[in-house]
């Protein structure tokens, strides 16, 4: 089931089921060979007021546990002058809810009259 996480203790809870889920793989190769750290992803991004302001997230819980986020700022970017969904924070175990989870992210913003999106890829060169 997919939810949109509106509280700091949904993502908490949220990121450190991912972070167990995925453990070995960022261990060994992180994002572009950096190690995530989870507490200060959780740190920085587990507060209510961001949650439902400028920061969204949805996770995709199985049986109560998360093994999927999608996470996306919502600002003006200083050098277009436009309004850009884009995405900071993509993960999941299951390819079919990968989708899903962007999807309900994409419909949101188009909700809201985003007309542009931003997918990052990080690369270790």
């Amino acid at each position: 089931m997919i939810k949109k996480i509106t509280s700091g203790q949904e993502f908490e809870k949220a990121f450190r089921d991912l972070e167990s889920l995925f453990k070995e793989e960022n261990t060994k190769y992180g994002h572009a060979y950096l190690r995530i750290n989870p507490q200060s992803v959780i740190d920085s991004f587990a507060h209510s007021t961001m949650l439902n302001s400028n920061v969204y997230c949805w996770a995709n819980f199985e049986n109560g546990f998360a093994d999927g986020m999608i996470m996306f700022t919502d600002g003006i970017h200083p050098f277009l002058n436009q309004r850009i969904f884009s995405e900071c924070f993509w993960i999941s175990k299951n390819p079919k809810k990968s989708f899903a989870l962007y999807n309900k992210a994409i419909a949101f913003a188009k909700s809201k009259g985003i007309e542009y999106v931003n997918m990052n890829c990080v690369e270790n060169y």
